[in-house]
């Protein structure tokens, strides 16, 4: 039995701690770390609720008087947007909750819906993409 360096729970000698990945052989933490895919994931929910925010204000702009496919297809998209916005405060709330500050997160992406949670899904990407990696200590 071993205490992982980084987030102090007893494992087995030779395996990958449960809670962080933590792996003793390699002397890092293991591939597909919590806070790489919620990177990734945020990262893309975030691009795509912004190009759906955009396609609805740029059709909106375009919609010419008795057009109703336009202002559908403007609806539509914004829909969309709002959606995947919801989508976004979701998954803020369970990234935010490695560093246990899920309701701070949350509480700041939600008073700033629906635009706002742009602005701290990326925050948080960046803050999980800058996580060093745990040295060994010896």
């Amino acid at each position: 039995m071993r205490m992982c360096p980084k987030c102090r729970l007893i494992t087995a000698d030779g395996s990958t701690c449960v809670e962080c990945g933590w792996n003793p052989a390699r002397g890092s933490t293991a591939e597909g770390l919590p806070s790489g895919t919620y990177a990734g994931r945020l990262q893309a929910l975030m691009v795509f609720t912004a190009v759906m925010f955009i396609a609805a204000t740029v059709i909106a702009f375009s919609v010419r008087r008795g057009d109703s496919v336009g202002s559908a297809l403007a609806g539509g998209f914004l829909g969309a947007g709002l959606i995947a916005d919801v989508f976004l405060v979701r998954l803020i709330y369970q990234a935010a909750a490695l560093y246990e500050e899920a309701q701070r997160w949350t509480v700041g992406a939600l008073l700033t819906f629906p635009f706002g949670t742009l602005v701290f899904a990326w925050l948080l990407v960046r803050r999980l993409r800058q996580e060093k990696p745990v040295s060994p200590q010896v």
